[in-house]
């Protein structure tokens, strides 16, 4: 019994002082976007072809889902072009290399 005990108390000593720092550490969810910028290698490297398959996926998804939507919701038909083929986009090529928002441009 007195075994079982140290172990426990042994566990959540070392669960505790495992936890407790990256408690400690986190950053707010608001600070996390005052500075957002990637290394530009990573970007370039990285983000970049993962954004073109987003772009190609939700293209892709966009006939089937566009098609639901403008059958159930006619006016809100826009919104599902811009959050399948829209944003993408611009994250793909309307913002500067390393930066993490597009700028958003009416042409």
């Amino acid at each position: 019994m007195r075994r079982m005990v140290c172990k426990l108390a042994i566990t959540i000593a070392v669960v505790s002082g495992l936890v407790l720092p990256q408690i400690s550490l986190a950053v707010t969810y608001e600070d996390s976007f005052s500075n957002c910028n990637y290394p530009k290698t990573f970007d370039l490297m990285v983000m970049r072809p993962i954004s073109l398959a987003m772009l190609g996926l939700g293209a892709t998804l966009y006939l089937p889902l566009g098609l639901v939507g403008f059958a159930t919701v006619p006016r809100d038909s826009g919104k599902v072009f811009d959050n399948l083929v829209g944003k993408p986009t611009r994250f793909t090529f309307r913002r500067d290399l390393g930066e993490c928002q597009a700028i958003d441009l009416d042409l």
